[in-house]
């Protein structure tokens, strides 16, 4: 009775220390509680013109950063936040409050596990209650570069420009030259450095700007490999979570959750690498009308049929992927892209791997591949140009031969929750397979480049260990990512709550013997 109750006491600390988080982000660097900050209104380091007014402006976790503006930095510019900073943004319809890193200015958000910097709404009190279904309350972050880009002036695009190679980034103004990225033809930047993202929950963005004109959670155009994206989490967007207008960087432990859009787009010939990557859809189904649109890759080189640039051609690894209700694409492959999705888990789609007539063509040159994933009730793992192919086709003989898995409901991970109000979980979900699992197991290993991991498993979590998103994301917080269950003490069924059903299980089990 000692140790069960000793149990019991241990869960009902966890459970106390996810509320009492809210006051105390940071504090493992020593940053005061949240409600001891000094308020600081963005707008007194902005000109009449939004434009950082120092060349080098450093925020600092003592203090807590209102965002009452747009805050643009520059070319020379350079922004610091420290970790465990906090940035609560205002809403502004119609003219969203957002920081824009323009070509040739650099952030440098260098966050840590202990101590994330979190940038959301104004209206979160960052204890995990405010709801997901909060989209679109402020801007969010975006991020230029000098990088490649496939955009050409003939593409009858609203977002090209007069000068090939540049584009005018999805979400703000043309015509704005802050707002442009890439670099004309033959002088592009590959190895272009906008500095470092690391460790940073951006939550509630996407607000309209215009009619059908949202801003993705993290978008990044023409963004170079000189740059560093890792451990960032964007919560509940009104469009997709993170976006890749072009460029060539790389980007390692992303995590999109309840966002309307898509988990992942790529767009205008990106070519980077991507690593680890957890997406699950919103409670609501998000995805807009008739949850249409929620994919969890969108692959797209360019919607124009006359653009005769470089296509998308990204290599990804170890993503895990789920859906609700058995809605939307987990895979959809649209018009000049290439590229590689390998090592990973979809779950709860409608369709998995979906491609036009185009892609398919590269697909079976193998020029644009999906290998070694599995497809946990998934309604149509295989289509092509929204036909799927006989049984027993070359279609399907070379999806299998892929290492491609369809399984069903459960087979692999926990892929169904509850959520209440205020974020609350009645069922969690458990995205990180079992170890041993065969569904996860696979004969791909990454490359040894210097950017990959060489996780041979597949999905975003190594099997049976604790996911990397515990101790700095919302996901975590809220109990999205199943942290508890890898650690905590009496969940025997790890469904994340320890509750009667793990007393059974235990009672059980009693006076068993253990080989």
């Amino acid at each position: 009775m000692k140790n069960l109750n000793r149990t019991l006491m241990v869960a009902g600390l966890a459970a106390a220390g996810h509320a009492a988080s809210a006051q105390a982000v940071g504090s493992a660097c020593g940053c005061p509680d949240v409600a001891a900050r000094t308020p600081v209104n963005v707008s007194t380091l902005v000109d009449a013109n939004d434009n950082l007014i120092n060349a080098a402006t450093t925020l600092t976790c003592n203090n807590l950063y209102i965002l009452d503006t747009r805050l643009y930095v520059n070319a020379g510019q350079d922004l610091y936040i420290e970790p465990g900073t906090v940035i609560k943004a205002q809403s502004n319809v119609g003219a969203a409050h957002a920081i824009i890193v323009a070509r040739d200015g650099q952030i440098w958000a260098n966050g840590s596990e202990a101590c994330p910097i979190i940038m959301t709404s104004v209206n979160d009190p960052l204890d995990g209650s405010y709801s997901v279904l909060n989209r679109g309350q402020w801007g969010s972050l975006v991020v230029l570069g000098r990088a490649y880009t496939n955009k050409q002036n003939t593409d009858n695009d609203p977002t090209e420009t007069a000068v090939n190679g540049v584009g005018s980034i999805e979400g703000l103004a043309v015509g704005d030259p802050r707002h442009e990225f890439g670099n004309p033809v033959g002088t592009e930047i590959n190895d272009d450095n906008s500095g470092v993202i690391r460790y940073v929950s951006l939550r509630h963005g996407g607000e309209i700007i215009g009619a059908n004109n949202e801003i993705n959670g993290l978008t990044l155009g023409g963004v170079g490999t000189g740059t560093t994206i890792d451990h960032v989490e964007v919560v509940a967007n009104k469009d997709d979570g993170f976006e890749f207008f072009g460029g060539t960087v790389n980007a390692k432990n992303l995590v999109a959750f309840h966002c309307d859009d898509d988990y992942i787009d790529w767009d205008n010939g990106w070519n980077g690498k991507l690593q680890f990557v957890y997406g699950i859809q919103g409670p609501d189904n998000s995805g807009g009308a008739n949850n249409q649109g929620d994919n969890g890759f969108e692959c797209d080189g360019d919607d124009a049929a006359t653009n005769t640039g470089i296509k998308s051609n990204p290599i990804v690894y170890n993503a895990t992927i789920i859906a609700r209700n058995l809605n939307d694409e987990a895979i959809e492959a649209k018009e000049r892209t290439l590229g590689s999705i390998t090592n990973s888990i979809f779950a709860r789609f409608a369709r998995g791997l979906n491609m036009t007539t185009e892609v398919g063509a590269a697909w079976n040159a193998n020029t644009f591949n999906v290998k070694n994933c599995t497809f946990q009730e998934v309604g149509t793992p295989l289509r092509i140009n929204n036909v799927v192919p006989a049984a027993g086709s070359p279609e399907q003989t070379k999806f299998a031969a892929d290492g491609n898995l369809s399984v069903g409901a459960n087979a692999l991970i926990d892929a169904t929750y509850t959520m209440g109000a205020n974020n609350s979980l009645t069922d969690r979900v458990n995205p990180v397979p079992p170890a041993g699992a065969v569904a996860a197991q696979t004969t791909l290993t990454p490359p040894v480049d210097g950017f990959f991991t060489g996780a041979k498993y597949r999905g975003a979590f190594q099997p049976g260990a604790t996911p990397w998103t515990e101790g700095w994301t919302l996901a975590a917080q809220i109990g999205l990512d199943v942290a508890a269950s890898a650690g905590c003490t009496g969940d025997l069924n790890r469904d994340g709550i320890v509750n009667a059903t793990d007393f059974g299980l235990f009672v059980n089990a009693f006076n068993n013997t253990c080989y």
